[in-house]
């Protein structure tokens, strides 16, 4: 009899091992799918404390939006892109303009990078410098839409 006690409880404790391992694995997979979270790049061409300096610095540019963040600074956006192909065309674009920016990455809802994508994909098909600056406005309008 208690060889089989032995038997029994050595299976429950390796299977209770199992178990608990695997568990474990599916419950970090399942975290990370549910607390996805949305990450945009903004090309941040000037930071700013006070709102008037913020658009006098604008003026030096054509297309921009001011975004004021949580901490108070009034940040003059340039460009945006959620896929890495459009970060690097909105780079080569700065560039090209001779713009200085700081990359500045923040989360957003799922439901504004699924309209910013619709944007991004015909971003993603085009060399042209004059369909990138027009596609490039109509997502920083349509991030100051989001942010209202």
């Amino acid at each position: 009899m208690k060889s089989y006690l032995k038997i029994i409880i050595g299976a429950v404790l390796i299977g209770g091992l199992f178990a608990y391992l695997f568990y474990r694995d599916i419950n970090d997979s399942v975290v990370a799918l549910t607390n996805k979270e949305y990450e945009i790049s903004l090309f941040q061409l000037g930071v700013f404390k006070d709102y008037d300096n913020a658009i006098n610095y604008q003026n030096n540019f054509g297309s921009t939006i001011i975004y004021e963040d949580n901490e108070g600074y009034f940040r003059v956006i340039g460009g945006i892109a959620y896929h890495e192909e459009n970060v690097v065309k909105l780079e080569a674009y700065f560039t090209n303009k001779k713009y200085e920016y700081y990359i500045k990455k923040i989360k957003v809802t799922e439901d504004f990078t699924d309209m910013l994508v619709n944007y991004e994909t015909i971003m993603i098909k085009t060399d042209k410098e004059e369909v990138i600056d027009k596609i490039n406005n109509s997502m920083l309008e349509l991030f100051l839409t989001y942010l209202d």
